[in-house]
């Protein structure tokens, strides 16, 4: 297959037209815009504030969990509500919304669509996100939520999740159509970038899987509120915590990580100076990976105690699997960087530490998943999971995807905000990030593997120092963490004054990096029949063969 040959694909191609778009100034042109770019900055902007959140609840319960006779004596509920705010905020207040908003942007662009499909339908989908993710911290803040004790409470937290899923789910009809009916003339689907193939494919897995979610919220809500309030509320599996968290536990949230693969997929090339070795086979990888990651089969809140063997044979079997895929692209990956010059700026380290942390947390839910390994571990014939071994996989995956993401907002900066971010700072980000997690979510691999119960209110058992020192170093861990994300967050504070970078700043390979930055409304003018899944590199190295 040959690729285009047209070179003058790398000038800047808005036209006039589109650049005298007229938009309403101001807070109006934010509130009534139907431009993705817009779109996809209110859902970066939301997260990273929930972010500030979500962060300090994760921190509290790690400090909280140094001191477990303590915390057993004088704040039980306290520990119950702050685990299940960082466990729900960590996904549904800040990681999926960072997914989100930076795929709203890129996803167009990378296709070379001039917007979103159904653009009012997106911008719609934001402010839903907004409205639930609201109302979800007030149910907490009056002792509300899955753990809560509050009925009012607990009503509003279905109702705002609920919402908040609906948001979701608009957004991701709106990202997968993009790719399917938008893309460049030219753009086969097997021509499609992988980072923009990666939310095709997620966006495919959380269409099906979040309306599971969404009924499983309505018939909870039918409990709440017309008389089975009292066999929901709690910590067991058949509770509504239970009914809900299956969505980050194994195998659904390995679905998290779908678009780490189509990050690093993205930067290893642009930073090897090179194209992406067997395009196709990474493409047929990341759908792999994303079938074996669509859990909704596994949800146990409804008879999490009657599952029979046929229920687990398909739950050990996918734990196992779902390695495979990530160590072919790891290959993959290996092979395109060989084969160039690797450069190790910011985004290529945030890449490989997200890469890793998945790769990490994977293993850790195989781990998981053999129930003779404790055998030999303890003496014991039961199984690691229920312990805190299923709490660090669930980390390791959403830390991984979290990393990505911040990644993502470190590499596409100038087309999202039109600045660049201080590469030095990105870097040490970058490093702070792969101690803290490590810190974080190691510990409770070792603790879980030594018999520590997962989950709220469940605490070391006495005398077990070296769970002690695993609770201390997992809340080290956690402060790595939040000082990493407040260093991130100064760097986006400080942008401003950063110069503006040009157009094209990482030599790209894809059609997002051929218009300004930020880009005007409509994206492109005119574009060339596309012919391979990087027109900016053979447009820099000349027409040639490729696999894509």
């Amino acid at each position: 297959m040959t690729v285009m040959e047209d070179a003058n694909i790398v000038a800047p191609v808005s036209s006039p037209a589109t650049t005298r778009a007229t938009t309403a100034p101001g807070l109006a042109s934010v509130l009534g815009s139907g431009d993705h770019k817009v779109v996809g900055r209110i859902w970066i902007v939301a997260a990273l504030i929930d972010l500030v959140l979500v962060g300090a609840s994760a921190v509290w319960v790690a400090l909280l969990r140094v001191d477990s006779e303590r915390l057993a004596a004088d704040a039980p509920g306290l520990f119950d509500q702050a685990f299940a705010f960082r466990s729900i905020g960590g996904v549904f207040l800040f990681l999926l919304p960072l997914t989100i908003g930076i795929a709203t942007i890129v996803v167009p662009l990378q296709v070379g669509a001039p917007t979103i499909a159904f653009p009012l339908a997106a911008a719609a989908a934001a402010w839903t996100h907004l409205l639930g993710g609201g109302l979800l911290v007030g149910a907490f803040a009056i002792d509300g939520g899955p753990l809560g004790q509050d009925v009012d409470g607990v009503r509003l937290f279905v109702v705002a999740l609920l919402l908040m899923v609906v948001g979701f789910v608009v957004a991701w009809i709106c990202i997968g159509t993009t790719v399917i009916a938008l893309r460049a003339p030219g753009m086969a689907l097997t021509r499609v970038p992988l980072f923009a193939w990666s939310h095709l494919v997620a966006a495919g897995v959380w269409i099906v899987t979040l309306p599971v979610l969404a009924g499983v919220l309505l018939v909870s809500y039918i409990d709440v509120r017309y008389g089975g309030a009292a066999g929901i509320l709690g910590g067991g599996a058949s509770t509504l915590y239970g009914r809900v968290a299956w969505v980050f536990s194994q195998p659904t949230v390995y679905a998290f990580g779908i678009p780490v693969l189509g990050f690093v997929g993205s930067v290893v090339p642009v930073f090897s100076s090179t194209r992406h070795r067997q395009h196709r086979v990474a493409m047929g990888l990341i759908g792999a990976f994303a079938v074996l990651s669509a859990g909704a089969w596994a949800m146990p809140g409804f008879a999490a105690d009657a599952a029979p063997w046929l229920y687990k044979a398909p739950w050990v079997a996918v734990s196992l699997a779902v390695v495979a895929p990530l160590l072919g692209l790891l290959g993959l990956w290996a092979l395109t960087a060989r084969q160039g010059q690797v450069r190790l700026a910011s985004p290529l380290l945030f890449g490989g530490v997200a890469a890793l942390m998945l790769l990490v947390g994977l293993l850790a839910g195989a781990l998981q998943a053999i129930k003779p390994i404790k055998t030999v571990v303890t003496g014991d014939g039961t199984s690691l999971y229920g312990t805190t071994v299923s709490t660090s996989v669930a980390s390791y995956v959403v830390l991984a995807a979290g990393i990505a993401a911040l990644g993502g907002v470190v590499f596409w900066a100038p087309k999202i905000f039109g600045r660049q971010v201080h590469e030095g700072g990105a870097r040490l980000v970058a490093a702070a990030l792969l101690a803290g997690t490590v810190l974080w979510s190691f510990p409770d691999l070792v603790s879980g593997i030594l018999g520590q119960p997962a989950g709220p209110a469940t605490l070391a058992p006495d005398n077990l120092d070296a769970i002690k020192a695993c609770n201390v170093a997992s809340a080290v861990g956690g402060v790595v963490l939040a000082l990493a994300l407040v260093g991130f967050a100064g760097l986006l504070a400080r942008m401003g004054r950063n110069p503006r970078p040009g157009d094209d700043p990482w030599t790209g390979h894809t059609l997002e990096w051929i218009t300004s930055s930020p880009p005007p409304v409509g994206n492109f003018g005119s574009l060339p029949a596309i012919s391979s899944e990087a027109p900016l590199y053979d447009a820099h190295h000349g027409s040639q063969e490729v696999d894509a």
